[in-house]
Parts: C-alpha cells; structure tokens; sequence
C-alpha cells in the first residue's frame, strides 16, 4: 500500500499551452458595476453615520432661575456606537471600490508568448 502525503501526492500537470483554471478570475469588467454599488452603498452608510450622531446628543435647557437656562447634552451612547460603525463600514467599502474599480479596469489580455510560459532552454 503506498503511503501519500501531502507532499508525495501526485500533482496535476499541464501542458505549455494551456493555462490553469482561474488565471483571469481576478480580471473582470463587471467589476466595475460592483464598485458603483459599493460606492451607492458607502454613501448612504455615510448620510445614516451623519443622522445617528445628530440625533444621538440631545439638547436639554433647564431653568435656573432669572429668566436664565442651563444648557446641557446627553449622549445617547448607542446612536454614537451605531453612527461610528457605519462610518467605519463606509471607508471599509470605499477602498474596497478602488480595488474593484481597478481590478475592472485592468482587462487588457496579453498574448502569451509562443513558447509558453517559461522560456526554453538555450
């Protein structure tokens, strides 16, 4: 019985000409559609981060006497939470956008050369 492991398997092998499976996944136009969603989305994360942290400090004025009031603010420390997690979402899909985008924008097919990919011997 022989003994394989990782190492002493079999490998696939390929031919010169043919590329392995996936080489132009990375690659792909209709990345571009999923940066302008990204970029939709980030943006209305950013308005959602503005609305949060407006309404989550509260202005109260209490009387003190004279006709005079005291102003004081309450932070309601959730809204906060909530308002600087969207924030950061909205920066996270942002770059990822500029790496959507530039993946899209980068499909430009290279022939590849008549000898394959590895250049023969001399």
């Amino acid at each position: 019985m022989a003994d394989f492991s990782v190492m002493t398997a079999p490998q696939p092998t390929t031919t010169l000409g043919d590329r392995p499976a996936g080489v132009h996944r990375l690659h792909q136009p209709r990345r571009a559609v999923l940066a302008c969603v990204e970029v939709l989305i980030a943006a209305g994360l950013i308005v959602l981060a503005v609305w949060l942290w407006r309404t989550g400090v509260l202005r109260d004025e209490l009387p003190v006497g004279d006709g005079e009031s005291r102003v004081l603010l309450r932070y309601v420390g959730d809204r906060l939470a909530l308002s600087v997690g969207a924030g950061c979402l909205a920066g996270i899909l942002a770059l990822d956008s500029i790496r959507q985008f530039t993946l899209a924008i980068r499909t430009r097919p290279r022939p590849e050369p008549l000898h394959g990919p590895v250049p023969p011997p001399a």
